[in-house]
């Protein structure tokens, strides 16, 4: 199966059709992450509003192999619109990405920063002993957006 043809079915007039190429772009990239992944996050920078949040449910199928990728990614996107897609992917997985976001904390990237930030608030409460852990950092930075994630909970004794 071309990765190219999958992608454009996600476009297709016909919900079944577009439910199905999101199943076998999933397949695809649990087969072949290496290749398949790049390919599907690329597509999402470029695509429609539409298109991307059928990139953004197939990264959700393939499943938590994607974050490594998704870090990648989102270290060198400054557009915040695509940062959104990468953190509505990241929020999906919830405490198994706890972690990862708070260390994008320390990325130069402020848009990472401001998505890691978004998608921890996102997860909600299993993100709160990693941020006032965070809170608690060295790094300035790390420390000024836990301390902003956890204010945004309402949360100011850390």
């Amino acid at each position: 199966m071309d990765t190219a043809d999958v992608i454009a079915r996600l476009s297709a007039e016909d919900l079944d059709q577009r439910h199905e190429a999101v199943m076998d772009l999933a397949a695809l990239g649990k087969e072949d992450p290496d290749r398949i992944i790049p390919e599907i996050i690329d597509a999402l920078k470029t695509g429609s509003m539409n298109l991307r949040w059928y990139l953004g449910r197939t990264l959700i199928r393939i499943g938590p192999s994607v974050i490594p990728f998704l870090v990648a990614a989102s270290e060198r996107e400054t557009d915040m619109s695509v940062q959104k897609y990468y953190g509505a992917v990241f929020a999906v997985f919830g405490p198994e990405a706890v972690s990862t976001l708070v260390d994008l904390f320390s990325s130069k990237n402020p848009t990472t920063r401001g998505m890691a930030a978004a998608a921890l608030e996102k997860i909600g409460d299993p993100s709160l002993p990693s941020l006032r852990e965070a809170a608690k950092s060295q790094d300035v930075t790390v420390k000024s957006c836990a301390i902003l994630t956890l204010a945004k909970f309402q949360i100011y004794d850390y």
